[in-house]
């Protein structure tokens, strides 16, 4: 097969989940013996106004790189999912490399343009459905003031998207009635609607929704995630749940200690809720020791990581030790006894959940989306309630109160499924989607199919 990997971002220089996930499938189809190719984005932050690419080889797969500003045009919120010259880009791309079948992965700074270029090709596309990128602007179903949304509506969207200013998300912790009725009475048709943008979101949300529809395959992470989509109108049939895989490259061995060793691992951010976990940590008493180690970078959220470091300076016996590089998770786990997973947002399907099951260590969780999904409560790890600095601290009190609690928990770490299997699964599919395209262009010109 002839694949192309598109995507958001790619490492070394992006080292989120979707970013890491798309590098191991593009890695992993290439050693099966199949064509790879990959397409990125650079930055959406460029110094020119320009779009401009350059090529390169990474681990053996050709990488093109995409670097563009975001905001150098008349329409910033509608080229974010529709952008003409990202779609010209990515045709010229598709017409040198002639791929059978591109898998997105996300759909974040690409939108509609990757898909259609595709689509319009007669391409078989596959998205991974990593987050909610496809029914939400902010991607995490977070509004700017920091609450969690049940789902897309176009007025609710056009005041988050404005909220995203001070001047309008100010008044909206000041007075949160009076902005609630405010916005209440906002209609479409007038021209305040207008000027808010509640059309806008419209458009963008029929926009995507017809692009997705037109995909061959879905994957999503979690049936969390599946079930979301479904319920906002994504066809049940296109979509599947499957969980990724875990690259175990080395053999962990965590040494003894006496100290409760507790670590963070992920994104520094407002919506991860570091700043709940050291919180909590506060809170913790007794006799026995304890370390906190924090592993992330804050990068685009500088201001939040300078209240933490604030925060770290009183407490001595919790480190900020700064990025890792994504193979060395496996020495960062071996240091730990326990991996706190304090997010706000829903969470689909957590890396370091699995990552830190497929090595015995327990996981404690916010109560919500795809993390209740992977931890079962007093079997694998501890669920506590959202945004909740006491009972998080409840529960990490527990394993320090409690010494028969986390080897009972090591015990019955979440069984994983290896990479190698889940390449396996993704393989196939991509055989299923070409062999459906053959088979439906046989049925188009009156064929018997074999």
């Amino acid at each position: 097969m002839n694949i192309l990997i598109t995507v958001h971002g790619y490492p070394p220089g992006h080292q989120g989940g979707a970013e890491r996930r798309a590098e191991r499938t593009a890695r992993a189809m290439r050693e099966r013996g199949h064509e790879v190719a990959v397409l990125a984005i650079a930055t959406d932050n460029a110094p020119h106004d320009d779009l401009r690419f350059h090529d390169r080889i990474h681990e053996g797969v050709p990488v093109r790189e995409i670097a563009f500003n975001g905001g150098a045009n008349h329409d910033p919120f509608r080229w974010s999912y529709d952008h003409p010259e990202l779609a010209l880009l990515a045709g010229d791309f598709i017409d040198t490399m002639k791929p059978e079948l591109m898998h997105l992965f996300s759909g974040y700074l690409w939108g509609a343009s990757a898909l259609e270029a595709a689509t319009e090709r007669g391409i078989r596309t596959i998205v991974d459905l990593t987050d909610y990128w496809w029914l939400c602007h902010q991607i995490n179903l977070l509004t700017p003031t920091g609450e969690r949304c049940a789902g897309p509506d176009p007025a609710q969207c056009a005041r988050c998207y404005a909220e995203q200013q001070r001047r309008f998300r100010i008044p909206a912790r000041i007075v949160p009635k009076v902005t609630n009725y405010a916005w209440s009475m906002l209609q479409p048709e007038s021209s305040l609607g207008r000027m808010f943008g509640l059309p806008a979101q419209a458009q963008r949300a029929e926009r995507l929704l017809a692009a997705l529809a037109k995909v061959d395959r879905m994957l999503a992470p979690s049936h969390f995630l599946a079930d979301f989509y479904v319920r906002h109108g994504i066809n049940k049939a296109k979509i599947s749940v499957c969980r990724q895989g875990v690259e175990l490259q080395q053999c962990v061995i965590r040494k003894a200690a006496s100290a409760l060793r507790v670590g963070y691992i992920g994104q520094v951010k407002p919506h991860k809720g570091v700043d709940l976990l050291l919180e909590a940590w506060k809170m913790l008493t007794g006799p026995r020791p304890r370390q906190l180690s924090l592993y992330g970078s804050a990068a685009g959220h500088q201001h939040y990581g300078i209240n933490l470091e604030q925060t770290l300076g009183d407490l001595a016996d919790a480190t900020w030790h700064g990025t890792y590089a994504g193979n060395e998770v496996w020495n960062v786990l071996a240091q730990l006894d326990v991996v706190v997973i304090p997010s706000r947002w829903v969470e689909n399907s957590p890396n370091s959940i699995l990552e830190a099951q497929a090595v015995g260590v327990p996981v404690v969780g916010s109560n919500l989306g795809g993390i209740a999904e992977l931890i079962e409560h007093e079997r694998n790890g501890l669920l506590f309630e959202v945004d909740n600095a006491a009972d998080l601290a409840r529960n990490l009190q527990r394993l320090l109160d409690e010494p028969e609690l986390l080897p009972r928990l090591q015990a019955q770490a979440l069984p994983f499924r290896s990479h190698e299997s889940v390449m396996d699964t993704l393989e196939q599919i991509y055989h299923n989607t070409l062999k459906l395209h053959t088979t439906s262009q046989y049925r188009m010109v009156g064929a018997v199919v074999p």
